[in-house]
Parts: C-alpha cells; structure tokens; sequence
C-alpha cells in the first residue's frame, strides 16, 4: 500500500489554505487480504490519533468501508474467514467512535451509531476514554456527551459501577449540569453513592441552577439516604401541579424498564404510601402527554401495588376514574367505562371491600365531571328501603350508579356483566332497574318495584314517566296498582297511598271522559269521586 500525500503539478497553481489537511489515495499494490490490508491502515492511522485530525477519521473511514465491502461479498468467505472480517468490522466502529468522541465538530453525533456498531458496553467505552486533566481543567468534548446521553437514556439493562457512575455525573456536571437530574434518573446510574448524588444536586442548587427537576431528584435521592426528613422537606417545597409537571420532564423518577419490565421506583413505592393523589395525577400527566401507554400505566399500578393481572387495586381503580375526569378522547371513554363498571360489579357481587381508601367518592366525581351523573331520586328511596346494607359497598354502588345514570354510558354493554350482581339484593336491584330504565323497559320496572318497593313507585314514575311515556301513569300504573289492593296483602296502605298520588296525577292529565274510563269497573265511588270532581273543574279552574 502506498498512501501519497502529495500532490503532483498539473501547470495550474492551487492555492492550499495553510490549514488544509492531507488527503489519501490508496494505492492496491499488490493483493493482500482486506484484513491484512485493515490491519495495516489502523496501523498507520495510530501515528494522527492524538493530534484530533480528520485524516485519522478520514484513514479510519476507509478501513471501516473496506472491512464492509468485503462482508458484502460474505458469499465467497469461508467461516474464518467472516468471523474475522465481522472482528475487524466491530472494531474499526470502535476505532471511529473513538476518533468522533475526542471530535468537537458538526459530525460528533457519530459517534453513538459508531460505537453502538462496534458492540462495545458503555463501560468499555468509558474504559478507553482519557481522563487526564489538562491546565486544571478537565474538558469533555460533544461526541462523548452526545453518546453517554443518549446510551442513559436507552435503558441498555447496563448498570455502572459506583466510580463509573461517579466520574459520568461529574461529566455532565462540567459540560451539561442541566443534564445532571436526569442522568441520575437513569437506571444504569443506580449504584452512585446517594452522598455523591446529593453533592452534585447541592452545587445546582447553589450555581443558581434549581428547578421543580432537581428538587424531585434531591427527593429520590434522600429516600435511598435514608433522609426522611430531607425527603419531607423537599416535598414541601412546590405544588402538587409543579411535582405533576416535574414527572411529566423526568418519567423515570417515577418509571424505570429492567428487561423490558416497567419498574416502579423506590420514590413512586413512597409515594404510594404518602402521597397517592400526586401519584395518579403524575401518571395521568405521562399519559396525557404521551410518556406513557394506556398498558404500560396499568401495568404500572398493579406491579406499584404486588397484584397479579387478574386483580385490579383500588389505586388502579382511582387512575381510570382520574381518566374520566380528565375528559379523554371517546374511544378510549367506553373502554374506562368498560374497565370501571366491571370493577364495581366485581366488587359489588364478591363484597369485596377495595384494598385502600378510595382517593374520590361518588360525590367528588359528580361535582368533577358530567360523565358521572346525578344518581335519580327514586334510587336513594330504593336503596334506603334496605336496612341492612353494607356500608362498606356504598362508594362503589354510588359510583355504578352514577355511571349508568350519566349520559355518556352505552347501557347496552354493560347488560352482559350484571349476571354476577344479583337481584335479591336491594342494591343489585337497584343497578338491574336503573339499566332496563336506561333501555326504556318501563313497564317492567314498574312490575319490580311494585313487588319489592312500593315506595319507591311514586318517585319513579314521576321521574319516568314524561313526554311520550306520560300514558303509562294510567295505562300501566293505574290499573296495576288496583288490582294490587283488590288482593290486599301487607304492603296494602303502601298500594293504597301509591293509588292517590297515581289518581292525582291522572285527573290532571285526561279530560273526564277519558279519566272515567281508565277507572275500574268495579271501583268504589265514593273513593274516586274527589278525584272525577277536580277533573271535572279543573277548566274552571284554570
């Protein structure tokens, strides 16, 4: 091989700027190998490596494509012969990520895909760096910022040992103390002394340099101190919105991947503990900004909370409703609807108490959002006819509830899913008529509250029965209701009172030929007579 570096005179004078580099011909002299032939350029290459020039990367580069073209052709290669070639290939990535690392130029950025090629780990690639300080002064050029960022970043399943750790954050501090919060995120950071951690956030703090993103920091940080106190006070020290907008910059504050397994950490596992609300409203922020999926903040919650998959945690639970509130796109309306009414249901049917207090009632969800509706008057009258309800339920029965009777809630799909909660209960019932009510099965609600709540008639119809429907007061309740005291019974006073309000209500709506004739045949007169006389009059009147 001959490299010329001259240049031969052509008759033409060329003016080359005194800070022109060399440029290289490759001259195949006589065939050799392309591993000897690479062997021999890296060789020659050593003699530019300390003076960062670009004919080192441009020597470097030419190996690399020579190494590459002959993998090319990988066809015409024995076995050997390729693993040689593929050694040669990953360490002239290697060679060239080195050369971009030391580079301050427009093209360092090159050295992530170099060095991500060369199969090297981000240990190794420390290892070969040269951490001499020159004058006092130790600088880090942008190659080597620009890969160790991103390479933190990736979560490469790489943790670095405590003095690698150190020595990283102590260059990020010197070239991008900016970067330093969420250098110390990174899960390839974990085993940095907390005391050293701590020291660096101090001179943010101190250089001018604070922000919600260092103060969070200083909070995980004191927690694997120990710092209780410290934790405490830096929790203290912004709002819930300002914490909620902190996670949103750092995720891994609160989420970390270990083998493509999301992770809580140990400040979520607090706060869990602590703080529950700020917890759902930070996640709900990832969300909402697209730091996370839908999935992986489910799964989040239940690997936060040691549950399997087929059980769901009241803190999960008050992140769907938390979703809710947050007004989210329709699609993903029906499914929450979807997630929470089988909660409830659940729930409801195995009396299964949620296993921490929930962060919103049925009330605060009425007040946040339309999505949950005011649960109709006629409800409370059936479920306070039950005596010995179980207070424990009463939350998630409100919240079903409020949900059916919301206007947002496709009632047809949840009719599926009400086998598990049965009707002999007052509060399965209640959720059984609310839905066939939803489904404009009035006459069948009717039917059921006649036998089991009587009570609850009057408010039910005076809810219901409007508009198109009004006709049922005396089409359907009316003469149900006399064929019920015809039979007596216990619940006779309540059939009775039920028949006044019902005939009240009739005289005021027909006109008296029409009001005789929905009365019964065999009715006493004297008990209808108040009732035909304001029918009667009622023109008069008005």
């Amino acid at each position: 091989m001959n490299c010329n570096c001259s240049r031969k005179d052509t008759g033409v004078k060329i003016k080359i700027p005194p800070v022109a580099e060399a440029g290289w011909n490759l001259y195949i002299v006589n065939t050799i190998s392309p591993v000897q032939l690479y062997k021999e350029m890296i060789d020659y290459s050593n003699t530019y490596k300390t003076a960062k020039t670009q004919s080192c990367i441009h020597l470097l580069s030419e190996a690399h494509l020579l190494v590459r073209a002959a993998l090319m052709d990988a066809s015409q290669l024995e076995p050997g012969e390729k693993a040689e070639l593929l050694e040669a290939f990953k360490e002239s990535c290697g060679h060239l990520g080195d050369c971009y690392s030391r580079l301050d130029s427009q093209h360092s950025h090159l050295t992530l895909p170099y060095y991500k090629m060369s199969g090297l780990s981000m240990a190794e690639v420390l290892g070969r760096m040269d951490w001499t300080v020159e004058d006092g002064l130790q600088k880090y050029e942008k190659g080597l910022i620009f890969y160790i960022n991103h390479s933190l970043y990736e979560n490469l399943d790489e943790e670095l040992s405590e003095e690698l750790a150190a020595k990283v954050v102590q260059m990020f501090y010197v070239a991008e103390p900016k970067q330093v919060p969420h250098i110390l995120c990174s899960p390839s950071m974990k085993n940095i002394n907390p005391l050293t951690a701590m020291s660096y956030l101090r001179k943010l703090d101190t250089s001018g340099f604070s922000s919600i993103l260092v103060t969070l920091t200083k909070a995980a940080v004191a927690l694997k101190m120990g710092d209780l106190d410290m934790h405490r006070n830096e929790m203290k020290s912004h709002s819930e919105m300002k914490f909620v907008c902190g996670f949103i910059l750092e995720p891994r504050l609160l989420i970390q991947q270990k083998k493509g397994q999301i992770v809580p950490t140990e400040l979520a596992l607090h706060l869990k503990e602590t703080q529950p609300g700020l917890l759902v409203a930070s996640v709900l922020g990832l969300q909402k900004n697209n730091k996370i999926g839908i999935e992986e903040a489910d799964s989040f919650f239940k690997v936060l909370c040691a549950k399997d998959e087929d059980t769901t945690p009241q803190l999960l639970v008050d992140f769907w409703e938390a979703q809710i509130v947050a007004c989210l796109p329709d699609v993903l309306l029906q499914e929450l609807f979807f997630k929470l009414t089988s909660q409830y249901i659940w729930r409801l049917s195995k009396r299964q108490p949620p296993d921490t207090t929930p962060l919103r009632t049925s009330e605060d969800l009425i007040n946040a959002c339309s999505h949950y509706g005011l649960i109709f008057p006629w409800v409370h009258i059936l479920i306070s006819s039950d005596s010995s309800a179980d207070k424990n339920y009463t939350e998630d029965l409100s919240k079903l509830q409020s949900l059916v009777c919301g206007p947002s809630f496709d009632i047809a799909s949840i009719i599926p899913f009400l086998e598990p909660l049965s009707e002999d209960t007052i509060a399965g019932l209640s959720v059984h008529v609310l839905c066939r009510t939803r489904l404009k099965e009035y006459e069948q609600c009717i039917d059921i509250l006649l036998e089991r709540c009587p009570e609850a008639v009057i408010p039910y119809a005076n809810h219901e029965l409007k508009e198109e429907n009004r006709t049922l007061w005396w089409k359907k309740l009316l003469p149900e209701l006399c064929q019920r005291i015809k039979c007596g019974g216990e619940k006779y006073q309540l059939y009775l009172s039920s028949l006044k309000e019902t005939l009240s209500i009739v005289a005021v709506e027909l006109e008296l030929k029409d009001f005789m004739n929905v009365l019964p045949e065999d009715g006493t007169a004297a008990f209808f007579l108040p009732y035909l006389l304001y029918c009667s009059r009622k023109k008069s009147l008005t």
